[in-house]
C-alpha cells in the first residue's frame, strides 16, 4: 500500500465527518468512528484469522497502532497550528 493511497482513502473518512458535523456534535462523532473501526477491525480480525487465541494479540496491535498514529497526528497538528 502506498503511503499517498492511505492518506487518500484517510482523507474520505475525515471528509465524510465534517459533512457528519453539520448535524452531529464533534464528541459524538469521534465516539462513532472509533466505534466504527473497531467494528470494522473486529469483522477484518474474524475474516483473516478468528482465533480465540489470537484475539488479544490482535487488540494489543489495533491498540498499538492507534496509539502510534494518534501521536503522530497530534505531532503534526500541533507543529501545522504554530505555524
Amino acid at each position: 500500500m502506498q503511503e499517498t493511497d492511505f492518506r487518500e482513502v484517510a482523507d474520505e473518512f475525515i471528509h465524510l465527518a465534517n459533512d457528519l458535523s453539520e448535524e452531529w456534535a464533534m464528541p459524538f462523532l469521534s465516539a462513532a468512528f472509533m466505534y466504527a473501526a473497531a467494528w470494522y477491525n473486529t469483522h477484518f480480525f474474524f475474516e483473516s484469522d478468528g482465533a480465540s487465541d489470537n484475539q488479544l494479540a490482535a487488540v494489543d496491535y489495533y491498540c498499538d497502532q492507534y496509539r502510534k498514529m494518534l501521536m503522530e497526528c497530534m505531532h503534526d497538528f500541533s507543529t501545522t497550528a504554530k505555524s
